[in-house]
């Protein structure tokens, strides 16, 4: 059982660059760790869960609601690489109906979690730190610029930043930081609230 995400990568991200095994990549992470604290708090399956190749579905992990797109979470795993299509609609254009909901970046030094709007401005200023005359525009082909979500997360209000420890007591309180600020993310969606009163424990 995975009980923190400093045990997630502890054991998925560091320790294989330690033995050269391959590090299992952001539909691991989904799977293995975020589905099931999503799960347990709004006890919602998502409708679509890292739809790669389906057009249309915005998000690694999806929500619907009577048939049309609700909420969605776009999950990034140690390196941010937007594609074409994902850049020019989630980073050039200013139209919020186009973007995800939720950002979620997991890295050596932790894991993040703010809005989308957020996470552009963040990622613009990080862009911009080596380039000040860089500015979103639409690309023909490839993926905008790459950033690491290590690098990012220093440009993120650190609010919404919680370190990876490899103290126990730590990890834990870090863990209950990140699954509290998870509560009311998902609580901005009424239709996906369950019972907050409720203690979320794994």
């Amino acid at each position: 059982m995975i009980r923190t995400f400093s045990d997630y990568i502890d054991r998925f991200i560091c320790k294989p660059k330690d033995n050269n095994t391959p590090i299992p990549g952001e539909h691991h992470f989904v799977s293995a760790y975020l589905i099931p604290r999503l799960f347990h708090l709004n006890g919602w399956v998502p409708d679509y869960i890292n739809p790669d190749g389906t057009k249309g579905i915005i998000g690694d992990v999806v929500y619907y609601i009577n048939g049309s797109y609700h909420y969605g979470i776009e999950v990034k795993f140690e390196t941010i690489r937007l594609t074409k299509n994902e850049f020019n609609a989630w980073i050039v254009a200013d139209d919020i109906a186009t973007w995800p909901q939720t950002y979620i970046g997991i890295g050596t030094k932790g894991i993040c979690l703010c809005s989308w709007a957020n996470f552009r401005k963040s990622y613009i200023a990080s862009v911009r730190a080596k380039d000040d005359s860089w500015f979103p525009q639409e690309i023909d082909k490839g993926y905008g610029p790459s950033k690491s979500v290590d690098i990012l997360y220093d440009y993120l209000n650190q609010d919404w930043c919680f370190e990876k420890s490899t103290s126990a007591a730590k990890a834990k309180e870090s863990e209950e930081s990140f699954l509290f600020s998870l509560k009311f993310e998902l609580a901005a969606n009424k239709s996906l609230e369950r019972d907050w009163a409720k203690p979320c424990r794994f």
